[in-house]
């Protein structure tokens, strides 16, 4: 990951599986609803692709929906072309099945004209939308389109593919290079079985070691019309959703009933990708059709520190995916779900929280391996000290790992001491103490040292043998008071000692209850969410901890949620974009005030100041109070909504005075102040 003040040195969009046709009741699912929503959608596409004016776009198949042999192919052809001409630059096409024919497999005919790809399929393809294989470069980087459907077909075409991406490779050998395909190489697991979602063996395993001689940066592909990543010897291989329809099968993925159609219309899930080339890495951003919101973040491009999302929820879970259309079931297909992923990554997440568990899972480990590589890092929680297979895979993890909280009672942290400080001499991460203390009222417990409950801290700071054994303790910030005045809480308890806090801003638990209704709710959690965030950007050596990553509406605790169930983006997660894209890498001199309209965060930057207006939902360290010193209140600034992107010129005290006129908490705000 890297610092995103460099700027790209040129950007590019991939659009994937439109399934344009003539006629609507030819379109994917057989009717006039759906084809008429997937061409308006195209249409919507083009025009928002053309506003952001890319150097270049690439359809990786799919691109109308009658196969080649069909009367409608030639008709719906001209269809797409007429609708793509409104692009003002240029286009270039990958063939995919509905464009050549099927792969050959087991389940399907050997050679068929009517459903597998042959030679006349391929004409009629290039008859209509130009060579099936072929490269070209722009800003220093080879761009191959490749046609996988030829993979193991035994075709003529198919050994000359083979030797012209074998030589063009070589020529081009020390180059950057993408590849542009239909068919992904896998979608969780390089050995996973052949089925219709992935590149079969033993083309597979061919074209993984033949593009693994070369400096491969990107394999993007379509076919799934769902998210999926995985990166393999340096290489960063995509699989792209849809522009107009989803693959209801991968609805399986969710433990929540679909939207739209069975899932298949849920916009949110649909869209393109940017993708931004610098001199050094590329930046690939999922662009969803349902969302307007002008931010773009990426985990890889980081301006800066930012909060640690605890997942609590399963975020690399592998599900059994039901074979389509009703065909019969040859093999299971276990396929990991990677939208918690795109999510985190759309909101500029680096940091994550994972339980020790996850690291004894082969298959999460290999995960977790793949994101350490990637500057992903992890704070890993257990309870009780680590035996000798959790201090393996810590130390097999290491790479990744930044903090280990061990969760254990009090009264077994002097026994633990000379155990942890052998751990923490050994390791490169830093370990914490995190207090647990079972409460009886809901069955719960109540994570974490509390600043206020002084007996306890007072004990904890007099245990010597503690010293040279952590590195710090967990601090709970309780609901009823805010991120920034429970950080300072913290530093004065800390204070004349050296260790460190490690805060934890819980907003899951049964707090919906006691709101006066669920938009107080949302909208204070919003609020508790967006502060934290700005502490975190001013502290960059303060791991901050948030819980409600994924929306929680079953079971006695609850959260209003970054993401829902299908772990599309909620307000949370807006307001987490925008911050993570607008706020100054570096923050200084964090304050807050409650006003009369609301909370006020000011925190001075190179080149300004950054003031976050939020309701004030929690207890204030100070009196309420409209003055700012300065002349602060009355500076021209930008009022950006943190949800909607929308931007405003104004001052502060006209934003204090008109949330002090609204009776209910109004969303968070952020107002930037220029020298």
């Amino acid at each position: 990951m890297s610092n995103n003040t460099d700027h790209p040195i040129f950007s590019f969009a991939i659009v994937a599986d439109t399934h344009l046709t003539r006629k609507e009741s030819l379109s994917f699912d057989g009717n006039d609803a759906a084809g008429n929503k997937l061409a308006a959608m195209y249409n919507n596409l083009v025009a928002r692709v053309n506003a952001m004016n890319p150097e270049f776009v690439v359809h990786l198949g799919d691109i109308t929906d009658p196969v080649p042999v069909s009367t409608e192919f030639s008709a719906s052809a001209q269809v797409f072309h007429k609708a793509s001409e409104v692009f003002t630059m240029p286009y270039y096409l990958v063939p995919g099945n509905h464009d050549v024919g099927e792969k050959i497999h087991p389940a399907l005919p050997k050679i068929n004209d009517e459903v597998s790809i042959t030679k006349d399929a391929i004409d009629q393809y290039e008859k209509h939308f130009g060579r099936q294989r072929y490269s070209f470069e722009h800003g220093g980087c080879l761009f191959l389109v490749i046609n996988t459907m030829l993979m193991n077909s035994g075709l003529e075409e198919e050994q000359e593919q083979w030797d012209w991406l074998d030589e063009t490779l070589h020529d081009n050998a020390g180059k950057r290079v993408f590849v542009f395909a239909h068919y992904p190489l896998y979608l969780s697991a390089r050995d996973e079985p052949d089925f219709y979602d992935n590149i079969d063996e033993p083309a597979r395993s061919r074209l993984i070691e033949l593009l693994a001689q070369y400096s491969i940066e990107g394999y993007y592909a379509g076919h799934v019309h769902n998210f999926f990543y995985n990166y393999l010897n340096g290489m960063h291989q995509f699989v792209l959703p849809s522009t107009g329809i989803i693959r209801t099968d991968y609805m399986e993925f969710f433990h929540t009933p679909p939207t739209r159609e069975m899932g298949s219309f849920d916009p949110a899930k649909l869209g393109f990708f940017w993708v931004d080339v610098y001199a050094d890495r590329h930046v690939p951003y999922l662009i969803r059709a349902s969302d307007e919101q002008p931010y773009r973040t990426h985990s890889w491009n980081s301006n800066g520190s930012s909060v640690t999302v605890d997942l609590r929820i399963p975020w690399c879970e592998e599900v059994d995916i039901p074979t389509p259309w009703g065909l019969e079931i040859f093999e299971r297909k276990h396929v990991r779900n990677d939208y918690p992923l795109a999510a985190l990554w759309e909101m500029g997440v680096t940091d994550m929280r994972i339980p020790i568990s996850d690291l004894l899972n082969p298959r999460v480990s290999d995960r977790v391996k793949q994101l350490s590589a990637l500057g992903h890092r992890f704070t890993v929680v257990m309870f009780g000290l680590p035996n000798e297979a959790r201090r393996a895979a810590l130390a097999e993890h290491s790479q990744g790992i930044k903090k280990i909280e061990v969760v254990a009672l009090f009264d077994q942290w002097s026994e633990f001491a000379q155990s942890l400080k052998a751990l923490r001499q050994g390791s490169d991460f830093e370990v914490y103490l995190h207090a647990v203390r079972p409460e009886v009222e809901g069955w719960t417990t109540h994570h974490g040292m509390h600043a206020d409950l002084t007996d306890e801290v007072d004990w904890v700071l007099s245990q010597t043998d503690l010293t040279d054994a952590v590195d710090g303790f967990v601090f709970g910030i309780r609901r009823d008071m805010s991120p920034i005045d429970g950080y300072a809480a913290v530093r004065r308890c800390l204070s004349g000692s050296s260790y460190k806090p490690l805060l934890h801003v819980p907003c899951v638990g049964m707090y919906w209850a006691t709101s006066p209704n669920d938009e107080v709710a949302e909208k204070n959690e919003l609020a508790r969410v967006a502060e934290a965030t700005l502490l975190a950007r001013a502290n960059p050596n303060l791991a901050i901890v948030i819980d409600n990553f994924v929306e929680l509406d079953r079971g006695y605790c609850s959260c209003w949620g970054l993401v829902d169930r299908l772990y599309n983006p909620k307000d949370g997660s807006r307001v987490v974009t925008t911050l993570n894209t607008l706020l100054p890498q570096t923050l200084r001199n964090l304050t807050s005030q409650a006003t009369a309209g609301d909370r006020v965060l000011t925190a001075e930057c190179d080149d300004g100041m950054a003031l976050l207006i939020s309701p004030n939902s929690c207890s204030a360290s100070s009196e309420l109070s409209d003055h700012f010193p300065g002349g602060i209140a009355d500076r021209q600034g930008t009022l950006v909504d943190l949800v909607g992107g929308t931007e405003m010129a104004t001052t502060l005290r006209e934003v204090i005075a008109k949330r002090a006129r609204e009776e209910t908490p109004l969303p968070p705000v952020l107002l930037l102040l220029n020298d």
